[in-house]
């Protein structure tokens, strides 16, 4: 299960960070974007150029996008970080709590 959370500002987010990994999730676990500095290629080749290259879910249709285009209710968003955190179901509570204490705007469970 992926639980995401959207931050307005950055110190809320490494907050977030901190407390996931202090509760005992891995850093591994967890996919942090600026969405403000996300970048938008013209094709796979330009992408695959970038140092840091993340797949998208949609990228076997032969599309390209970012990162939060692939998370439904995340769509048309250009401001804020977003942590995206692989849990299981059990934990899912647990870091939704986690997440809301730090100051998500938004939550989001896919």
């Amino acid at each position: 299960m992926r639980l995401i959370a959207r931050f307005p500002e950055q110190r809320q987010a490494s907050a977030l960070i901190d407390s996931l990994r202090n509760v005992g999730l891995d850093r591994k676990d967890m996919i942090v974007s600026d969405l403000a500095k996300e970048q938008k290629f013209s094709s796979f080749d330009e992408a695959a150029e970038e140092v840091i290259f993340i797949k998208t879910e949609r990228e076997g249709l032969g599309e390209l996008g970012t990162f939060a285009d692939g998370i439904p209710g995340l769509e048309g968003k250009n401001e804020g970080i977003i942590v995206a955190v692989e849990t299981s179901k059990h934990n899912s509570n647990r870091v939704r709590e986690i997440m809301e204490q730090s100051g998500a705007a938004q939550i989001i469970q896919d």
